[in-house]
């Protein structure tokens, strides 16, 4: 909600306020109802009275958009959470989706672009996730969001995933310095020991186009807009992220998901 909208709530609810108040002094003699309309000379009056009050306490006004906002932010964050739970197997057990790690644990879904800056930056954070802790699981879910190369980058990815290339693949298509171009991709494919004709046959396959739509369908019920964004276990969060990052919310899903474990750990 904007400044001017907040302003005009306030104007209304101090006015409501006012009003009761005025009710409340009336004479004994001459009962009004608080549902009583206010004559427009009255209404004018108090009017006048919240304007001038407002501008001698503009700290009121802020303070109602900072709550307003905070609340606004509260309501968001539980719908998030629970579109995310209305959407977890669909998060974590798809099968076409490229998996890494151990089921049965914390899983880390991330919706990136190989074209996103900031999935790039945040590559060996990832990497150093998958390295210290193999009993989390984490879900590749390519998003292509930013133009025909980051479309043909996931095509390419998912047609890798066919071969059981998946990988290495990935991590040197994301370290990719220059344009996605079609010859790049089958140069990277062939370091990698990959079949290049098929998969180059595999990367116009309906199958593959069917992935990714499905996975926009996805970040649509979820609200996810922009690359990266994780899920880690039930918490959805939107941008680059730092090992330590990761660290605390794996750690904070952990809790969640086994809350006597804390209670139980011996102390050092």
């Amino acid at each position: 909600m904007d400044y001017q909208t907040r302003t005009r709530e306030l104007c209304r609810c101090g006015l409501t306020a006012l009003v009761l108040v005025f009710t409340a002094s009336a004479p004994a003699q001459e009962p009004l109802s608080i549902q009583a309309p206010v004559s427009e000379g009255s209404r004018q009056a108090i009017e006048q009275i919240i304007h001038q009050y407002i501008l001698q306490h503009p700290e009121v006004v802020r303070e109602s958009v900072r709550l307003g906002e905070e609340r606004e932010r509260a309501e968001q964050k539980e719908r998030t959470k629970a579109a995310v739970l209305a959407k977890l197997n669909d998060l974590q057990q798809d099968p076409s989706s490229p998996v890494v790690g151990k089921a049965g644990g914390v899983t880390v879904v991330e919706f990136f672009d190989y074209h996103c800056g900031y999935c790039k930056r945040t590559e060996s954070a990832i990497r150093k996730l998958l390295a210290d802790h193999p009993d989390v699981q984490f879900v590749f879910k390519e998003f292509p969001i930013l133009g025909p190369e980051s479309t043909l980058a996931a095509k390419a990815g998912l047609a890798a995933a066919k071969q059981g290339g998946y990988l290495k693949f990935h991590q040197a298509l994301i370290d990719l310095s220059g344009p996605i171009t079609m010859s790049a991709i089958e140069e990277l494919a062939g370091k990698q020991g990959l079949d290049v004709n098929k998969l180059r046959t595999d990367m116009e396959s309906a199958e593959l186009q069917s992935i990714l739509t499905r996975n926009r369908d996805l970040a649509r019920d979820l609200g996810v807009k922009a690359t990266p964004t994780f899920v880690i276990g039930s918490e959805l969060v939107q941008g680059a992220m730092d090992a330590a990052a990761f660290e605390r919310l794996i750690a904070q899903a952990q809790s969640r998901a086994n809350p006597h474990a804390a209670l139980n750990k011996p102390k050092e």
